[in-house]
């Protein structure tokens, strides 16, 4: 007995100093679950491939994007003043310590950001602010509320980041209640359980030191094993430990008080405690721990995390069964001072009329517990609520700038969804550009979806000037004016071939031909003025006289030369405005082939049209080019001529007055006359030659009009076909021509949806409805398949296309908690049920309990669901509301259930319904204290103020209300029925005794 007392010494000694080692070795609990204690999904998710194509958009660093709330303090219309105080915050924020600011998209930025962040009532405006995830969420979203202040507007900045960052600090706020709460009300009730303030004392430390000690362990390992947790794993390792804990050291004082009752010493009294009452519950807490345990082979982290209690179990069994010896060996009977020892333990009569009655009538029993069952399980399957927001209060300013969104905006708007592409090459190319176009008109069509923005809609409506359709309307517009000037320029080619038709060429060539003629004769009299005066006379005359009927065609041959040169300038103008409008033409004609040859249209007939329209201007070109040069020479020897001429008419009149001195002169004239008849003829052989020219210029201008006919119906043709083409499909395709692209005003659109790259591409998803319910999260997967075949064989089909956001991420959670729910449940279920198997014995009895706990699940759900709409207003329960219920009851109920049916076995009368029933009232009073201290554990979520933890709460206590009914109802049953079986077989297989038996009766009667 020294041995024992000295071992358990020790054992205190050990514990003291694993708790001090615990205490100084214990991380920061609260920092270590803000940055490990979020809800990580798997990788493999659509919402994490998002996530990995952002961080790579954003250089490889994480990022977080908050939003920005500005709402008038009188919920009126922001003036223009405000709007610009706005902007200048904006644009003055800084980078701290916290912040490091990536990007910032304001509401003025341009005609864009105006319709998307701009409420239709003009009250409130967003920003979206993009840092670096290197700070603490909470510093940032101070520092981001310091700089953003502005008098007479509400200012708030929320996001799903700072959102889940206020329900972790919710959820730490609740759990230090929890704590305080727990402990004074286990204290209080160990009190009225055992009438003395000492137990109470003894259970709460060593369920302390538990608790100290796991907590340490678990953390220590996140910190550096990367063990998984989460917000809730503290407050589950409060209310397990300290639940179980004292469930525990009930059965435990239970016996070491029935043991000294029996006149036992403080020591054998503590041996004789730890051995039936210590096997007892190192069965159950090994229950609980495999149970805890298999839940490691989750897939989902967030249901590992839960494997945490299964550390706390395991510590928590050391030392209740180490611990509590040294207390017991100790004090013995002072430990319930100053009640005195009794006989023991109580009678339950709960259980005892509850086993009873299930003994005398199984088979109703079971059927009135199978029909009570029977609405819980045909209304489990209801949708859950996965919009964490609503575990938040409204006293958070990151929830009331959530709230404003939803009043002010859509509601789709307070968590759009964004859909990343990412291709090896780059997307700011026009064909990749009108895929991302057809994309986003594409996916404006999927049923729920308000606004989706992209590179081409940033506004998220289309610009017009980057489609065929208006494209193709200025184009027509341009040929519409290219007719009027075609037709101007036609008349203006007639009006000047008439002129040079009426100007008479051909009757001022005859007349120069005749001075010519007139001029050799004069040439051939002065050679022979030598021979005679009368001829000299008669050759004089007859040179002043043609003189003078030269000089008389002078004038109508300067008329004729003038109007050729008026209507040569105008030819001359008219074909060079001609060509202009042509070569405008021109080049729309080519860019609207390249268009049309882009979207694979045939454009031979225009091309032929273009072409034989371009030859008949080129030939048009090439005779005005002629005509113009020939009459620039005809203008530059008229002056010669009309000089020439005017000297040789003084020449013949002084000649004809100076005739006595004419034969002195007479070589002179003859010199005179060679040189007028050289020029002459020169004039003569020029005239000729622009006569021709004027003719090739008549037929120039004929052919001009035929050209600018042939002109005009292309044209015409043209305009039909792209008018034709416009009203089509194709005038609602996207274009931008390369200089676009690349040109400053597009810039802006390509950095807000593009990273700098341009190798990854943003499209913005904006829903209708709320973008956490399930009706939307049914969209948002309509959407990803569709996405998906719309893009399998165009110009994206080999980019990487995935959905992110807090939509996105609630639909992956949705997928994975319903399904991993499921598995795991099976998981836990199993291994329950061969721990229990082993316990009993048997297999009826744990198919029984296993059934009791399900259906004890099913009934607390349904219930927890009718108040929470109720007395909560939540008409859905949290996601994680059914699998911390399971696991805490399935865990829980089979503590109790093992309480019972070690008691059974444990009893000592042979009949099993007489030992069923003597179990069931003598552990009855125990489990019943048991369940009302781990029903109050629960009840001190409820003030935390958490939705989860205030119906996980409801559900468990509901759940261990219905369990303490059923338990024994149902094993009871079970035992019941297993008699009348085990009976009716025996007097199947033994009949012959009975008859043997009766004729031995009747044969001693006769004698």
């Amino acid at each position: 007995m020294k041995w024992i007392t000295k071992k358990y010494t020790a054992a205190l000694i050990l514990w003291v100093v694993v708790v001090l080692a615990a205490i100084f070795a214990m991380p920061n609990v609260s920092q270590l679950v803000r940055d490990n204690g979020a809800i990580t999904l798997p990788s493999y998710t659509e919402s994490q491939k998002a996530k990995k194509i952002e961080k790579k958009a954003n250089g490889n660093k994480s990022v977080r994007t908050y939003t920005a709330v500005f709402n008038d303090t009188d919920n009126t219309k922001l003036s223009k003043k405000q709007s610009e105080d706005i902007t200048d915050k904006l644009n003055q924020l800084q980078n701290t310590s916290y912040l490091k600011i990536n990007k910032v998209m304001g509401p003025s930025d341009n005609a864009q950001t105006k319709k998307q962040l701009i409420a239709k009532d003009k009250t409130t405006q967003l920003a979206q602010i993009t840092v670096k995830s290197s700070g603490e969420i909470s510093k940032q979203v101070d520092e981001l509320q310091s700089q953003l202040k502005i008098s007479g507007i509400k200012t708030y900045v929320t996001g799903s980041d700072a959102l889940n960052d206020d329900f972790t600090t919710v959820t730490e706020k609740g759990i230090q209640k929890t704590e305080v709460i727990a402990v004074i009300f286990i204290f209080i009730v160990l009190i009225l359980v055992f009438r003395s303030p000492i137990v109470p004392l003894i259970s709460l430390l060593n369920v302390g030191v538990s608790f100290i000690t796991a907590l340490s362990i678990v953390m220590n390992l996140a910190e550096k094993a990367n063990f998984p947790i989460s917000n809730f794993t503290q407050v589950f390792l409060v209310v397990v430990l300290f639940g179980i804990g004292t469930d525990y050291n009930i059965l435990l004082y239970n016996y070491f008080k029935g043991a000294l009752s029996r006149g036992m010493s403080a020591v054998e009294a503590a041996h004789d405690a730890q051995r039936h009452g210590g096997r007892t519950i190192l069965y159950s807490g090994i229950s609980v721990l495999i149970g805890f345990t298999v839940l490691a082979l989750a897939k989902f982290e967030f249901y590992q995390s839960a494997v945490a209690v299964a550390i706390g179990v395991l510590v928590l069994l050391a030392v209740l069964l180490t611990l509590n010896m040294f207390f017991m060996e100790t004090l013995g009977a002072k430990m319930f001072w100053p009640s005195k020892i009794g006989s023991g333990s109580g009678k339950s009569r709960i259980w005892y009329g509850l086993s009873r009655s299930a003994l005398a009538y199984p088979v109703v029993i079971i059927a009135v517990v199978a029909v009570m069952g029977i609405p819980f399980l045909i209304n489990s399957n209801s949708h859950l609520n996965f919009n964490n927001a609503d575990e938040v209060p409204n006293t958070y300013q990151a929830k009331r700038g959530y709230e404003v969104i939803q009043d002010h905006f859509s509601k789709g708007m307070s968590a759009p969804a964004t859909v990343y592409i990412q291709s090896d090459s780059k997307l700011n190319t026009q064909e990749k550009l009108a895929a991302i176009d057809d994309l986003t008109q594409y996916l404006k069509k999927e049923p729920g979806v308000k606004t989706v923005a992209s590179a081409t809609q940033p506004g998220g409506s289309k610009i017009k000037s980057m489609y065929l359709k208006d494209q193709l309307d200025t184009i027509n517009n341009g040929l519409t004016a290219s007719e009027k000037g075609i037709a101007e320029i036609k008349a203006g080619l007639n009006s000047a071939n008439n002129q040079l038709k009426a100007s008479n060429i051909s009757g001022s060539t005859a007349q120069v031909q005749q001075l010519a003629n007139g001029t050799s004769q004069l040439q051939s009299g002065a050679q022979q003025l030598s021979s005679g005066i009368n001829e000299y006379t008669s050759g004089v005359s007859s040179v002043n006289s043609g003189l003078q009927s030269a000089n008389s065609s002078l004038p109508a041959l300067t008329s004729g030369v003038s109007t050729l040169a008026s209507s040569s300038q105008q030819l001359t103008s008219g074909l060079s405005q001609l060509q202009s409008q042509v070569s405008g033409l021109s080049a729309q004609a080519s860019q609207i082939m390249a268009m049309l040859a882009s979207s694979g249209q045939n454009t031979s007939a225009m091309a032929s049209q273009m072409g034989a329209l371009q030859s008949a201007i080129s030939q048009l070109s090439s005779g005005s080019a002629a005509i113009s040069g020939g009459m620039t020479q005809l203008q530059s020897q008229v002056p010669a001529l009309t000089s020439g001429m005017s000297t040789l008419s003084n020449g013949t009149s002084t000649l004809a007055a100076t005739s006595p001195t004419l034969t002195s002169g007479g070589q002179s004239v003859a010199s005179g006359a060679a040189t007028v008849n050289s020029g002459v003829q020169q004039m003569n052989t020029q005239l000729q030659a622009m006569a021709a020219q004027i003719t090739e210029l008549e037929d120039g201008l004929t052919s001009a009009s035929d050209g600018l006919d042939t002109l005009a119906q292309g044209n015409s043709s043209m305009k039909s076909y792209l008018g034709e083409l416009q009203k089509s499909y194709i005038g609602n395709d996207f274009y931008l021509p390369k200089a676009s692209i690349k040109s400053p005003v597009f810039k802006p659109s390509l950095d807000a949806y593009m990273d700098k790259d341009r190798k990854i591409a943003e499209l913005t998803l904006v829903f209708k409805g709320d973008p956490n319910s399930e009706k939307v999260s049914g969209q948002l997967k309509t959407i990803q398949s569709d996405m998906k075949s719309r893009l399998k064989h165009g110009a994206l089909k080999n980019a990487k296309v995935a959905v992110g956001g807090q939509t996105s991420e609630n639909n992956d959670l949705r997928k994975l908690a319903n399904g991993d729910f499921g598995r795991t449940a099976i998981i836990m279920t199993i291994g329950i049920g061969i721990a229990l198997i082993v316990v009993t014995e048997s297999i009826l009895q744990p198919m029984t309990i296993i059934g009791t706990l399900l259906l004890t699940y099913e009934a607390s759900m349904g219930i927890t669901r009718f108040v929470s709409r109720v007395a909560l207003g939540d008409s859905m329960l949290s996601w994680n509301t059914p699998f911390f219920t399971f696991i805490m009851l399935m865990a829980l109920g089979v503590d109790y259930s093992i309480f019972l049916m070690v008691r059974f076995k444990d009893e000592k009368e042979s009949d099993l319904k007489v030992r069923m029933l003597n179990a069931a009232t003598a552990i009855g009073s125990v489990v019943i204290s048991a369940a009302i201290i781990l029903s109050g554990t629960f009840a001190a979520l409820i003030p935390s103020g958490v939705t989860t933890l205030i119906q996980v709460a409801l559900g468990v206590i509901f759940g261990l209300i219905i369990l303490v009914i059923f338990l024994p109802l149902t094993l009871s049953s079970l035992i019941s029925m297993t008699t009348w079986h085990e009976n009716r077989i025996h007097r199947v297989t033994q009949p012959k005794k009975g008859i043997n038996n009766r004729k031995k009766k009747k044969s001693e009667t006769t004698d």
